[in-house]
């Protein structure tokens, strides 16, 4: 570990679950304050402890974990502020120059912070603040960096040669027809799964080995989480007889829509995040076509999407799933004929009162969001688009970013200012839509995300969006700028 110098800063906060047996002098009324004073001019050296390296498996109740030494006889006492791993605050107490710490509560933290509860070596920087108190009554505010390794206990599952499985309220906790969990690489599971109810749902995971008794063991085989009905992610999994737990409670999935689910055996941790499903507009805009899938729903994040067209009926709309599409059992909807502002999504057929809906008003602009999460929906009505475009286009690497060569996208009659194009990038390639062939309207990504199989948008912005090869449907709004850019499987 290396010894680190300190230097100055301005750092004022008074730090709590600090016990500290120095004597020094109060930082808000000392004689005056330096500004600035480097802290390595009074030979302020703060060092790995000597129980820096941390194995909970041998660990003593307290270990010390820094030291604090000054090599100038003008500084008569050093005052720690604060003390901190990954911004959250570690409890700690200090005296004659040694930080030490409840080995459980770091080994909890550093656990936290790096999501990781294998039983190897856990590198963190320590972040600690201090106050250098002079014999003149001038206080140095200084803060410095440190590296300790805490390595969690070793008691910890053995990867299951089966597998992994879910239970959960999506499909009744029947273990008989469990949801089960493709290995996506060594050690790393996933599985897409659908929940209904727009509060908690609950679930487990469960070791596949278990699948094979004639009475399934249920706790035996079952990993969970630290807290009753967290629903955390991503967060740390906990099995039965835990070494810092001693028991597994039951994680929840909060609210309604698909979700793509990953259980981590090699760090020990899960998360569950919105897989967000592609959703057409059937209706109007579509000519109320079952093969018709020119009129994508622009995805917002956070499960929400919308459409932004002129509608022209109080029937205007219904909306199916990419996996559904031209089910007329398994669309979206609401109460038939509904013109209400908001209202609650219905899923099914006309049998089970799923009816198609409108704005309030005929031959309007309007915005259609549905919040997938809450199976609620949302209509907007705006102003009529002033901006009118002659072509939209893509133009990228693929084209060399030249006038020629580029992706006509087509505006749909019974749409307007939607736009669409299929179309076969041959190599990887970063491009962007833009309006009358000229770059003075144009479209991009924020450069966060590339767009692949799974992901067809990222978040509008002014970056070129990387695309792979492939073919894809192109889709853009030339009223909100969303756009999405949909791979097409061969």
């Amino acid at each position: 570990m290396k010894k680190n110098i300190l230097l100055g800063g301005m750092l004022l906060c008074a730090a709590a679950f600090t016990s500290c047996n120095e004597d020094f002098k109060d930082w808000a009324d000392p004689q005056s304050n330096a500004q600035g004073n480097p802290a390595g001019t009074y030979g302020i050296t703060v060092s790995p402890g000597s129980q820096a390296n941390v194995v909970m498996d041998n660990a003593t109740e307290m270990s010390e974990i820094i030291t604090v030494t000054a090599g100038q006889e003008e500084v008569s006492t050093i005052v720690l502020k604060d003390i901190t791993i990954g911004g959250q605050k570690l409890p700690y107490t200090f005296e004659k120059g040694v930080i030490s710490v409840k080995s459980a509560q770091l080994d909890s933290l550093v656990e936290a912070v790096t999501l990781d509860r294998s039983a190897t070596p856990h590198a963190v920087i320590v972040k600690t603040e201090w106050s250098a108190v002079l014999a003149t009554g001038e206080a140095v505010p200084v803060e410095s960096e440190t590296e300790i390794s805490v390595t969690p206990y070793s008691n910890i599952p053995e990867i299951d040669p089966k597998g992994y499985a879910m239970l959960g309220q999506w499909q009744g906790w029947d273990p008989s027809n469990p949801t089960w969990m493709t290995e996506v690489e060594p050690g790393v599971y996933q599985a897409l799964v659908t929940t209904t109810d727009a509060g908690d749902n609950w679930y487990k995971f469960y070791k596949g080995s278990g699948f094979d008794a004639a009475s399934f063991p249920w706790d035996d085989v079952a990993l969970g989480c630290a807290e009753n009905g967290d629903a955390t992610s991503p967060n740390l999994l906990v099995w039965k007889d835990d070494p810092r737990f001693g028991k597994f409670e039951t994680p929840v999935i909060s609210g309604a829509g698909q979700w793509l689910v990953t259980l981590d055996m090699n760090k020990f941790c899960f998360k569950y995040e919105p897989k967000e499903t592609k959703y057409y507009v059937v209706g109007v805009p579509n000519g109320w076509s079952t093969e018709n899938k020119t009129c994508l729903m622009y995805a917002l994040g956070a499960n929400k999407f919308s459409y932004t067209t002129s509608w022209n009926s109080q029937w205007s709309m219904k909306f199916w799933s990419e996996e559904h599409f031209g089910d007329w059992n398994a669309a979206f909807g609401g109460e038939n004929g509904s013109t209400a502002a908001t209202g609650s999504l219905i899923f099914g057929g006309d049998a089970d009162g799923c009816g198609a809906i409108g704005p309030s008003e005929s031959q309007v602009w309007a915005v259609f969001t549905a919040d997938m999460g809450s199976r609620t929906y949302e209509w907007t009505i705006i102003d009529a688009p002033t901006a009118e475009y002659n072509a939209i286009s893509v133009i990228g690497g693929f084209n060399e970013w030249k006038d020629e060569g580029e992706i006509e996208l087509t505006q749909l009659e019974s749409a307007p200012h939607n736009w669409y194009a299929r179309a076969t990038i041959a190599e990887d390639t970063e491009l962007k839509f833009r309006a009358n062939h000229n770059w003075d309207v144009n479209w991009g990504g924020d450069g966060s995300a590339a767009i692949s199989e799974d992901k067809y948008y990222v978040t509008p912005g002014g970056d070129n969006i990387i695309v792979p090869a492939g073919t894809y449907d192109f889709f853009l709004n030339d009223i909100t700028g969303n756009w999405s850019i949909a791979w097409v499987a061969e």
